[in-house]
């Protein structure tokens, strides 16, 4: 889906890699969006690969985190989190998938 000329969407996800041991996604947010409160079943790790944002963690979202290029989150599996930009950021996820053995 595209957007209006010259406007470009404030929230793009884009998925890397889906394997069997894990996901990576690219996400990037820009004119302060904010990728709202969700959680994961699997540890993840967050990267911010550019621009910036606050990450915020925990039940009442009371961990917070100022993230800029090269800030590295892990965060265990079940916790709500969520990325707001400040104004722009991109980060990348992965989420790790249990092993089967």
């Amino acid at each position: 889906m595209s957007s209006p000329a010259g406007m470009a969407k404030d929230l793009e996800v884009n998925e890397l890699l889906n394997g069997p041991f894990g996901r990576i996604l690219e996400i990037r947010l820009q004119n302060g969006a904010i990728l709202k409160r969700h959680k994961a079943d699997e540890p993840i790790t967050v990267l911010c690969l550019s621009g910036g944002g606050v990450f915020r963690a925990g039940a009442d979202l009371e961990d917070s985190q100022d993230m800029v290029a090269g800030t590295f989150i892990t965060l265990e599996a079940g916790i709500e989190h969520e990325f707001a930009a400040t104004p722009a950021g991109s980060i990348l996820v992965t989420r790790f998938k249990p092993a089967h053995i």
